[in-house]
């Protein structure tokens, strides 16, 4: 059985977690879904039932909650205004859009971050977090149930590249990591009143990797993997439980966690170390009757550079910089096969039944059978490469303009369909 616990936990908030949801970043962090039937072919034209404009410029994955599709964006040279949007899954028609002025302002690029932490959704509603430090929580109407200012409380954000860290959650309690170049914390926040339940003070370090929710003996705890090491917490006191140092690269992938069985990824050139002795598989175990981990293996040769390690049937996903595919055994981390992507991925991969689909950032998203050997079932363009763009990797930008747009950011299984955003625009595909 998947993701008992975690099913479960978002169950107890109210009601049932249905299977048509995906009420966070990677579902509910394990970047799995049980939808039956989900589209394994479409073209620009064709099994796409529709394309919806959004407000301003957003990184973040969709989320989906009873039938609404939830996301973030900001707008402005600096970022002067935020949003939160609501669509109608079926129609991708807005139902409300929210909209406020973020507490700390910056210039953005493609090396900085705009609106890039992923909501959570629950029965009470969406929870949105965003670089400029603001955290609030909207009812499914659209009305502000609470708001709070990180900035104001805890101190200005500082690094040269924002944030990217997506909360996570239980039934009753929002997990945010703000790691940066001041003083770091993991703060846990409950989810009824937005009242600060506890604050683990962190090390400085520059990230923009994602907290998740683990199960250990039948019970959460809350995993982070972020630049040097893998830290475990308990998520009724902050207290650290464990931690893992010594690693490298581990800034953009975060953990990814199915049950007790933790997937760290990590990209080569990202600081000083070895991260390709980063990328490695954790069994969350007792040390002298302690809560600790074990390293189960280390990857030979595979990497994580942007989009989040899978575990999915037995086998581990990687993906590195330029669109290599790893596929290793989860159990002993021997290499199955390593295979190319049309291009690289920042958008993590998403599997469903005997499929994983890997959406590469230019619009094209490879579908894979599941399992040791590599069989791919289709590549299906979102859209079609403008008159005279090469299909290879546009140049990055140091600052301004959009000559890298479109790019496929984030993605999300839910109503029987795959949810797709971009930065401006948020797809449907599959039937309506």
């Amino acid at each position: 059985m998947r993701r008992p616990l975690i099913l479960f936990l978002l169950a107890t908030a109210a009601g049932s977690l249905a299977a048509a949801d995906w009420p966070g970043f990677r579902g509910t962090g394990d970047g799995t879904s049980d939808e039956k039937g989900l589209p394994t072919t479409w073209t620009a034209t064709e099994n796409v039932a529709w394309a919806a404009d959004l407000p301003g410029y957003g990184q973040s994955s969709p989320v989906a909650w009873g039938g609404t599709v939830y996301v973030s964006a900001v707008e402005g040279a600096q970022r002067e205004t935020g949003f939160v949007a609501a669509l109608d899954a079926r129609t991708g028609k807005e139902k409300w859009r929210h909209t406020f002025t973020p507490t700390q302002k910056a210039a953005w690029s493609y090396t900085v971050s705009r609106a890039a932490p992923t909501p959570c959704a629950d029965a009470a509603g969406v929870y949105c977090f965003f670089e400029g430090g603001n955290l609030l929580a909207l009812g499914h109407d659209g009305k502000v149930r609470w708001e709070r200012s990180l900035v104001a409380e805890f101190g200005e954000l500082k690094g040269g590249h924002g944030l990217g860290a997506s909360p996570c959650q239980t039934a009753d309690t929002l997990f945010v990591l703000v790691d940066h170049a001041g003083p770091s914390y993991l703060l846990a926040v409950d989810k009824p009143t937005g009242k600060t339940r506890w604050k683990a003070d962190r090390p400085s370090r520059t990230s923009w990797s994602s907290p998740v929710v683990a199960t250990r003996d039948g019970k959460p705890e809350v995993v982070v993997s972020s630049n040097g090491s893998v830290a475990g917490y308990d998520p009724a006191t902050g207290r650290q439980r464990w931690e893992l140092t010594g690693l490298a690269g581990n800034t953009l992938p975060s953990a990814s966690a199915s049950g007790a069985t933790i997937l760290v990824g990590a990209g080569a050139g990202r600081g000083t170390g070895d991260a390709a002795k980063s990328n490695c598989c954790l069994t969350l175990a007792a040390d002298d009757n302690r809560p600790s981990y074990k390293v189960a293996w280390t990857a030979a040769s595979a990497t994580a550079s942007y989009a989040t390690p899978l575990a999915h049937a037995g086998c581990a996903y990687f993906v590195n910089a330029t669109g290599t595919l790893y596929c290793l055994d989860l159990r002993s981390g021997k290499e199955h096969y390593a295979e190319r992507l049309p291009t690289g991925c920042w958008a993590s991969p998403i599997a469903a039944g005997d499929h994983v689909y890997f959406f590469c950032k230019d619009g094209r998203t490879a579908v894979v059978k599941a399992g040791p050997e590599f069989e791919l079932v289709a590549t299906n363009a979102l859209w079609a490469p403008k008159a005279g763009e090469p299909k290879a990797d546009p140049p990055a930008k140091g600052g301004g303009g959009d000559s890298m747009d479109p790019v496929v950011y984030g993605a999300a299984a839910a109503d029987g369909a795959l949810f797709v955003r971009t930065g401006t625009k948020l797809y449907r595909v599959g039937r309506p």
